[in-house]
C-alpha cells in the first residue's frame, strides 16, 4: 500500500538524495532544509511502508503572482506505471490550492514527461530561454531593456527577469509543439530552452 504524505523532516536526506537524482542537481541538506521550513507541506513523498519511492516538490518564489512552481518530481523505477506519479502531482496541486496558490507551474524539456503534464490538464505558457547575463548591461526589469540582437522579430518576449548570472526569457507560444521549441533554440542560441507548463488549480 502507497501513502502519499507530506514529508518529515527525519526524511529530507532521502528525499534530497530522490531530488538529486532524478532531477539532475547537487542541491545541499541545508537548501533542503531550507524548503522544508518555508513550505513543509509542498514537499510530498510516496512512502512504500518506510521507504521512500517517490518525491514531489513545490516551490513558492516571491512575487510570482500565486504561482507554485512543481520543482521535482520522481518515482523510482521499481514502483512506476502504478499512478504514483499521478498521486503526487495531484497532492501538490491540492495543498497549493489550499495555501492560497492559483496556479502550478513547471519546466519541461519535451518527450514522454510532456505528454504525461498534458494528460493532466497542464498547458504551454511560454517558452523559457536562458542567456548569459553578461550579455546585457544594467538592469533588465520589462523585454523593451534587452537589445535589439536579443529580441528576434518573429517572436514575442512576454516576460524577463535575472536569476543570479542567468537572464530567463519568457517567449510567447499558441501551443505545445516540438517544431516551435526547436525554432526558438535556433533563434536564441540556446539549445536548452525548455516549455513552462502550467495548471490553474481552484482551493474551492
Amino acid at each position: 500500500m502507497i501513502e502519499v504524505a507530506t514529508v518529515e523532516a527525519t526524511a529530507l536526506d532521502r528525499f534530497r538524495e530522490l531530488h538529486n537524482r532524478y532531477v539532475d542537481r547537487d542541491e545541499s541538506i541545508a537548501t533542503v532544509r531550507k524548503w522544508h521550513e518555508d513550505h513543509p507541506r509542498l514537499l510530498v513523498g510516496a512512502f512504500d511502508g518506510d521507504e521512500l519511492v517517490g518525491h514531489a516538490l513545490g516551490l513558492a518564489p516571491d512575487g510570482d503572482g500565486g504561482a507554485v512552481e512543481l520543482a521535482g518530481l520522481s518515482v523510482v523505477e521499481s514502483h512506476r506505471r502504478r499512478g504514483i506519479g499521478s498521486r503526487l502531482v495531484a497532492a501538490i496541486e491540492r495543498r497549493a490550492a489550499t495555501a492560497g496558490y492559483d496556479r502550478i507551474t513547471l519546466g519541461s524539456a519535451g518527450g514522454y514527461v510532456d505528454e504525461f503534464y498534458l494528460a493532466s490538464g497542464y498547458a504551454a505558457e511560454s517558452i523559457l530561454v536562458r542567456l548569459d547575463g553578461d550579455r546585457v548591461d544594467g538592469p533588465v526589469n520589462d523585454p523593451g531593456d534587452l537589445p535589439a540582437t536579443l529580441r528576434p522579430a518573429a517572436y514575442r518576449i512576454d516576460r524577463v527577469r535575472r536569476d543570479g548570472a542567468t537572464l530567463k526569457l519568457y517567449v510567447a507560444v499558441a501551443d505545445h509543439d516540438p517544431a516551435p521549441l526547436d525554432a526558438v533554440r535556433a533563434a536564441f542560441g540556446d539549445p536548452d530552452a525548455i516549455y513552462v507548463l502550467e495548471k490553474e488549480i481552484d482551493g474551492n
